[in-house]
């Protein structure tokens, strides 16, 4: 959904009218920021890595995506939050050519100047750059990839589309918010209703899939080392 369609929604529940506000109009204004509270509350809610962002470098299309021999530090995308594992650089057709392993910064001073390893260094606010150590001269102009946890995508106008799986979350928080400032009594109700799709939503990415759960099967019976 985009932000038109969850807006039409939250308004249709407010007012019960059938004419929404237009985009100039005050009332659709306001509750765009109302809108990107949820994201913002979904984005950050207890701890839970959404499967809906992480991408990759390519995938993103920002930042420095191909290799030069000649430095040893790159840009990365605007929206990356965090990021682990392994830096690959690829030739033209996807294979595989070379593979850096992520370090810490603080384990940089324990490698050595021939090892191949990368770390990054930055932060979510401020941006990250990607350091490569030893980098030759034969993957020069070869893509680089990696994986990287992302920002949720805001709201700034009404074609913008949210990553999120049920995005009646925003509108029900939207609803919950607009009462509470209101005192609107309903301010509970809405509130337990976006709740209820945020813990669902939780569920669902926690589980995996019916053939591949996240969770390893505990089969190890009630005593330990049964």
């Amino acid at each position: 959904m985009n932000y038109d369609d969850i807006f039409t929604a939250y308004y249709t529940l407010y007012r019960a009218e059938a004419t929404v506000p237009t985009s100039s109009e005050d009332e659709y204004k306001v509750a765009l920021p109302l809108a990107n509270e949820a994201i913002n509350r979904w984005a950050n809610y207890d701890n839970t890595m959404w499967k809906e962002l992480f991408t990759t470098l390519q995938e993103s299309g920002d930042g420095d995506l191909t290799i030069d021999s000649s430095t040893t530090d790159y840009a990365t995308p605007d929206d990356m939050r965090m990021v682990g594992g392994y830096v690959w650089v690829k030739d033209a057709n996807g294979n595989t050519v070379m593979r850096y392993p992520i370090v810490e910064p603080q384990d940089v001073q324990f490698q050595t100047d021939e090892a191949n390893y990368c770390y990054f260094t930055g932060d979510p606010n401020n941006g990250f750059t990607l350091h490569i150590n030893n980098i030759p001269d034969s993957l020069d102009g070869l893509d680089i990839d990696y994986i990287y946890y992302k920002k949720p995508t805001t709201f700034t106008q009404g074609s913008d589309i949210t990553e999120m799986s049920q995005p009646y979350f925003i509108v029900h928080r939207m609803l919950a918010n607009k009462f509470r400032s209101s005192r609107n009594p309903y301010y509970t109700s809405a509130k337990t209703d976006a709740e209820d799709v945020l813990k669902t939503m939780q569920l669902e990415n926690n589980s995996g899939n019916w053939s591949n759960p996240w969770s390893v099967q505990d089969k190890s019976g009630s005593t330990w080392g049964a």
